[in-house]
This record gives structure tokens, sequence and C-alpha cells, in this order.
């Protein structure tokens, strides 16, 4: 029997042929659609839990967090300062109804900072990357896409030239980018520095379980870097509210509260920045015809050279000085006149005191180098006597320790502490690093969780 040709069936795979296509298409748009989503779904969920918002709808759980029936995220801060760039890896984990809380943290620094990079940007991928695989390490791959990623600049990038300052975090963005974690438009900024001294706040304040205790007395933070220092604190006296100067009070949201605080980063007072204008020299500038710049605060007879912002400074002991510790404090008094505002509430108000302050307080066995410690604010002043008197005949390790404490001791005076506070000194509160980069990453998923609100 001849057999009659299938032309059905041709006409089926030239029906079928495009209807597959089509179809192909269709599960692959709608696979990135849901792949997308999730990320976001997952993010947003985070942002939920660091605000403590309870809309009645269940929120995401992230691969791995429904066992032990708590949510677990991720939260990455890049803190670009002046001598170095680090990065915090936050993991926090929430129960349900509670606030969030930190169950581990990494950490890891470079040296220099980025603006050591600011006439060749390509220079500065290289470290970002090696900060952003030790984040690849430390987070399990599933969580990735919902992690977000921060860089913060501080004073090191405020001193630069804005056009030379944009092209360095340009350049960040760009590695970031390319990153497989969550990336927003806003994921490089140079921080104000009030913002740091507020998110400094946060951090002391979440680790000593101020924040989370309504009622509890909370603390006041002093930060000294190189090249700012800040000082916040949470007022309970009206007048304190009333006589601020004019951007020395911010506002803050944080876990359904506001907070009304005092707050200010004084820019050019950091230590480094503090050491060149003590030394005469001016920030981003060569001595004038390679000039050797001679300060009071250091050792008679003593010569050498000092680098600062990639530039190297000559620099010698005023010769046959006496008195070593007055000529010193008064030259630094000079430096800080009229600089800084005093306020009469900090003698009533707990205080951490952390970066330089704590480095000193160390080197001159103030407090244990590990542990850290408490002193009172005369402690400074009684070393820098001590340190300055015996730099005369016998010039110490660091030429530097009798003008760094001289203008600590002063610095504190200037703002209003007296000799008798007791500040607490420290690196870590509950084995956590006491940078602003935690309080940073809760008020920077804070501030997205409030941008999706409205459209809830």
């Amino acid at each position: 029997m001849r057999k009659i040709p299938n032309n059905g069936n041709l006409k089926m795979t030239k029906v079928a042929y495009p209807l597959g296509l089509f179809v192909c298409l269709f599960i692959y748009v709608a696979y990135i659609k849901w792949h997308w989503a999730s990320a976001t779904q997952a993010f947003f969920s985070i942002t939920e839990v660091a605000s403590g918002a309870r809309r009645g709808q269940q929120a995401h759980s992230l691969p791995g967090t429904a066992a032990h029936g708590h949510e677990v995220f991720y939260g990455i801060m890049f803190d670009a300062g002046s001598t170095g760039t680090r990065v915090h890896i936050f993991q926090f984990a929430r129960q349900p109804g509670e606030t969030p809380t930190l169950t581990h943290e990494t950490f890891k620094a470079l040296k220099p900072g980025l603006s050591a990079y600011a006439d060749d940007v390509e220079k500065s991928t290289s470290g970002i990357q090696e900060l952003l695989d030790v984040a690849k390490k430390d987070i399990p791959f599933d969580f990735w896409k919902a992690t977000p990623l921060v860089l913060k600049a501080t004073a090191g990038l405020r001193l630069l030239p804005g056009e030379k300052a944009q092209k360095l975090l340009q350049k960040v963005k760009e590695v970031f980018k390319a990153s497989p974690f969550l990336v927003g438009d806003d994921c490089v900024s140079i921080m104000n520095g009030t913002d740091e001294g507020v998110s400094a706040w946060i951090t002391v304040n979440f680790l000593t379980g101020s924040l989370k205790t309504p009622g509890r007395s909370s603390v006041g933070m002093l930060d000294l870097g190189g090249g700012s220092t800040q000082i916040t604190f949470l007022p309970r006296v009206e007048d304190t509210l009333q006589t601020s100067p004019p951007g020395y009070l911010a506002s803050l949201q944080m876990f359904n509260r506001t907070y009304k605080l005092y707050s200010y980063s004084y820019l050019g007072l950091g230590l480094m920045s503090a050491r060149l204008a003590i030394l005469g020299g001016m920030e981003g500038k060569p001595a004038e015809n390679g000039k050797e710049l001679v300060s009071p605060c250091l050792s008679p007879g003593f010569t050498g050279e000092w680098e600062h912002a990639e530039i190297t400074y000559r620099i010698s002991g005023q010769k046959a000085a006496v008195n070593l510790h007055e000529l010193c404090a008064s030259r630094v008094s000079e430096i800080l006149r009229n600089k800084v505002h005093r306020t009469e509430e900090v003698k009533d108000v707990d205080f951490y005191a952390f970066s330089y302050y704590y480095d000193l307080a160390a080197n001159v066995g103030l407090i244990d180098v590990e542990k850290g410690g408490s002193l009172v604010v005369g402690d400074f002043d009684i070393a820098a006597k001590y340190v300055c008197r015996t730099a005369e005949t016998h010039p110490p390790g660091n030429p530097f320790l009798c003008m760094d404490l001289t203008y600590i001791s002063l610095l504190l005076h200037e703002f209003g502490f007296p000799e008798n506070k007791v500040l607490k000194l420290t690196r870590k509160i509950n084995n956590v690093e006491t940078s602003w980069a935690l309080g940073a990453i809760f008020h920077y998923i804070d501030s997205l969780s409030r941008q999706k609100s409205p459209a809830s």
C-alpha cells in the first residue's frame, strides 16, 4: 500500500516552531521579572526589619532563615577615611516584632586613603576590589543580591577639590555596579560631618542598649579622626537646644522614634590636620620653597620629615626651647581660638571617646592597649606636661607625642569638659567595632524603607 504524505504534521511543525519560541521567550521574561522582584522583595524585607515597620504582611524570608524563627540579613559599609579605607560587613538577625540585633561583624582596613589616588583614580580600584572580595567570602551567595553595598567618604575626600573627589567616587561606583550586591544610585557619597557624628552616636547607643530600651539614658560620643573631630549627644536640658548655634542640631528618626541631637563635625580639627596647622602648614599645599616648618611642640634640636596627604614636610623643633609644654599649649590655643562651641551640658552626660583619643591614651599608658578603659579629662593634661618636660632632654620615640597630647587636652577643655570628667575609651562594645559604620548602614536601610512607605 502506498503511504500518503502527512502534510498535517508539516503544518503543525510550522506553527509549533514559532509558538515554542514565543513560549520560551515568555518564560524567560517571567523568570527575569521574578528574579528581580525576589531581590527587591528580599531587600525591602530588610528595610522593614531595620525600621521596625509593621504593615500586616508576611516578610520575605531569605534562604535558610526560617528554620530558627528569625530573619537574617546583611549590610556592607565602606568607610573611606583620610588615612585608609575600611570595609565593615554586618550580619543582623531579628525575631518577629523585635528590633534587630547584630550577630556578626567582619572588618578589614587598607592604607592609604582614597584621597591618595586623587591624581590617578585607576589605582584606587584594586583596593576596593580586594575589600569586596572579603565581603563575597563572608556573605553566603544566596544573600548577595539582597545585601546593600554603600561607601561613605569622610574628611579625606571633603578636603579635596570637588572635581577630584567626584572622579574618585565615580570610579568606586563603577566597581560597585559590577559587583553582585544590591547597589543604589546613592551607593557612594561624601558623608557630611554631622551625619558622621550622628551615625557614630547610633552605633554606640545601639551597642549599649540605649536605643532598644525606652527611657534608658543615652550616652554621648567623641570621635577624633585624622581630618575632623565630632561631638554628638542627646540634650536633656532645654537651654542646650535654645542656645546651640545654627547647624549644631540634627533630627534623627530611628526605630520609630525621633531624636533631637546636638551634633557637630569640626573639619580641619582632626589630629593630622591639627598637626599641620600647629606646624604652620596649609592643607593640600607643600611648604613654600621647601621651607622647614619649626614648632615649639617638637623636641629642641629635633629634625625630620613628616608625610601628610601625600605631601612630605621638613619639620624641626624650636632650638633652645624651655618650658616646652607652656610654649606648645600657647601655640595650640592659637589654633583652637574661636573654633569650638562650648556647651555646659557635656559635664552631665556620659561620654565614650574613640579613635585618636584611644590611641594616644593607650600610647602613654592611661588605658590598656587591648581593652581600653576609663580616665578623667585631666589625665591627658598630666600626660602632656610629663611628655613635654621629658622631651626637652630625651626626645620620645614619637616626635609628635607632646604636641598631640597637648592638643587633645586643650580640645576637650574647649568643648567644656571639666578636669574631673570621666570618659570611657574603647575600640569595641560587646566585641563590635565602635565606628560610625554600623549606625550608617542602619540609617541607610531606614531611609530606603521610608522612601518605599508612600507606595506601600
